[in-house]
């Protein structure tokens, strides 16, 4: 592709507001008369720097959380608003569908609704006649087109705004929150109908949701905006596989200032300045043996200042963080006091104290440093962060000697703002009470493969280690394959598989399909494992941050099927069955 096929082409976009105290600092300011009095007014920038560009016929996702900038790029790129700075050339007629229903009158009938809908968009006489009849037939409402839309259930009236609204066929298509509409079968229509506007006429689709699945079945670009930048630019698979990671972030954070309020006084009164100290697992994954640590302590510009209270109660200066971290109780070990880090029981891999270094710091933090003694019994990879009001410092990562006690050091001298996570195809999460070590596909002649013939024998073979001293009870296990890393095409389900650690901590567990049921093409597998009963009942927590989800890899395996022949290609999954014939 060239330039000629750049439909949206933002660079260094930016769209500040202005948000005043008071209700007559707006007013004034409309006239041009308030101009800079202090305190009038504190600015936001919805987009910082924005820059992308979206060609001809892309389908393009832009997901985000509320407040990220999503809806302020549709409106600038549709000219609803005017960046504050930056370039943005937006080339042929855009259509904007940032709400269904605009315009659609329930007195008026279906027929007139459509008709005026139309209207407003300069399509009258004959063309108008033509689409209209377009959209009954679509929306399946020949039998109540001609009654007034408040007679209409939801789905009808919203099959036909969304029918009205994808009636224009215009150089790009803007959607904003308008995707899965209707029941099953009309949302697959829809899904059909926008992929089909985008293939043969040439449309460029720009979609903003808050969901990511359904935008990833029709979308084969997504970009994950936050705090008015763009996080990241790449396939749906790749972006979804960062953003469940991120829905564990944000719960780590949420449980991180929760905790800061509920010091003394809060974090910001000025006589507490706490500094959060973390450990974590490197890879965010339960770490391979308990770790056991028997200090803690904080230097400021090299003189030790405070530790952490790892065998005794609370200091007014120092305390252990319980809520969303993975310590133990203390313990007698190898000649010390210590605390253990688990490798199970919590879905954040991470032990957390805090400081109160007020008096010691202030917002410009001076040079400080961490020293930790710990002892493991095989070699862990850790990463040491820490947290002082807003800023962050990441302050290195290391690697535990094995089966002695060992002292680590890491300065701020050499911290850095955190960079962005290194994406991975494979996202594994969970509490880590079981954990998979290693997972791959066989033949029956135990020959590690990734492409398989439609029909033959399928084996998808589970390293496990149990992490939990004692653990004895069942276990639910589910693999998934995704059509393109996407598309949920068929699960393999096992309800209850007994597992105890008293006869053995590690073992292999394997699931075989005699015959490969999928469809021709190529799939990403993932595997979970849970604890009892935890597919047989809702859950109200998502997965990432659930502690009845063990271990789980999501898009973790690439195969691939192929000689599905004509009963294997173009479907999801072909299944056997008893056939049997009566006179």
């Amino acid at each position: 592709m060239n330039d000629a096929d750049v439909v949206i082409r933002a660079a260094n976009l930016r769209k500040v507001y202005r948000l005043y105290t008071k209700p007559s600092y707006r007013f004034r300011d409309i006239f041009g008369l308030l101009g800079n009095k202090p305190g009038a007014f504190t600015e936001h920038a919805a987009l910082d720097g924005v820059s992308l560009d979206i060609r001809r016929g892309e389908k393009v996702a832009i997901i985000g959380r509320n407040g990220a900038g999503k809806s302020t790029f549709l409106k600038l790129v549709t000219n609803v608003i005017q960046p504050t700075s930056g370039t943005l050339d937006v080339t042929g007629n855009a259509h904007a569908l940032l709400q269904i229903g605009t315009g659609f009158h329930p007195e008026f009938t279906g027929r007139e609704n459509v008709y005026a809908y139309f209207a407003q968009l300069g399509v009258t006489g004959d063309e108008a006649t033509e689409r209209c009849a377009d959209v009954i037939e679509f929306a399946e409402l020949e039998e109540y087109i001609d009654q007034p839309m408040k007679t209409y259930s939801t789905g009808m009236a919203v099959r036909l705004m969304f029918s009205a609204s994808t009636a224009i066929k215009p150089d790009l298509l803007v959607l904003d929150e308008v995707l899965g509409v209707g029941d099953a079968y009309f949302a697959h229509k829809s899904y059909d109908r926008i992929s089909g506007l985008c293939s043969a006429e040439g449309t460029t689709m720009l979609l903003v949701t808050h969901d990511v699945y359904t935008a990833a079945k029709v979308c084969d670009r997504m970009v994950w905006f936050d705090h008015g930048r763009v996080l990241i630019d790449d396939a749906p698979d790749l972006v979804i596989t960062a953003y469940e990671d991120s829905i564990r972030r944000q719960e780590e954070r949420r449980l991180r200032v929760k905790r800061l309020s509920a010091l003394p006084g809060g974090p910001d009164v000025a006589r507490t300045l706490p500094l959060v100290v973390e450990f974590r697992s490197r890879l965010n994954r339960p770490l391979p043996c308990p770790v056991f640590i028997s200090r803690v302590s904080l230097a400021v510009e090299g003189t030790v200042v405070d530790s952490l209270p790892i065998g005794g109660p609370t200091t007014p200066t120092a305390e252990l963080t319980r809520e969303g971290t993975a310590w133990g109780e203390p313990v007698q070990w190898h000649g010390r006091l210590a605390r253990t880090w688990n490798n199970f029981g919590s879905v954040f891999h991470k032990v957390s104290g805090v400081f109160d270094v007020a008096g010691l710091m202030d917002r410009d933090v001076p040079a400080f440093s961490i020293d930790v003694d710990c002892w493991s019994e095989s070699p862990c990879e850790v990463a040491i962060e820490a947290f002082v009001g807003d800023r962050e410092f990441h302050l290195g990562e290391f690697t535990t000697a094995s089966g002695t006690w060992q002292t680590i050091g890491a300065s701020s001298a050499d911290g850095r703002r955190h960079a962005a996570a290194e994406r991975s195809r494979s996202l594994a999460l969970g509490s880590g009470r079981v954990v998979i070590t290693g997972f791959r596909c066989l033949d029956d002649a135990a020959h590690v493969k990734s492409v398989f013939a439609h029909g033959e024998p399928f084996i998808l073979s589970v390293e496990y280690q149990i992490n939990e001293p004692g653990l004895n009870d069942d276990v639910q296990v589910l693999a998934s394959f995704h059509r393109d890393g996407v598309h949920d095409m068929c699960r393999v389900f096992c309800r209850s598989l007994a597992l105890d650690a008293s006869r053995g901590a590690r073992g292999v567990l394997q699931m075989r399909l005699p015959r490969m049921c999928l469809g021709t093409g190529k799939y990403t597998v993932s595997l979970g494992i849970t604890e009892r009963g935890y597919f047989d009942r809702e859950q109200v927590l998502f997965y990432s941050i659930n502690r009845g989800m063990y271990d789980c890899f999501t898009r973790g395996l690439e195969i691939e099927v192929v000689n599905g022949g004509t009963v294997g290609t173009g479907t999801g999954v072909v299944v056997d069955a008893e056939w049997s014939l009566q006179a």
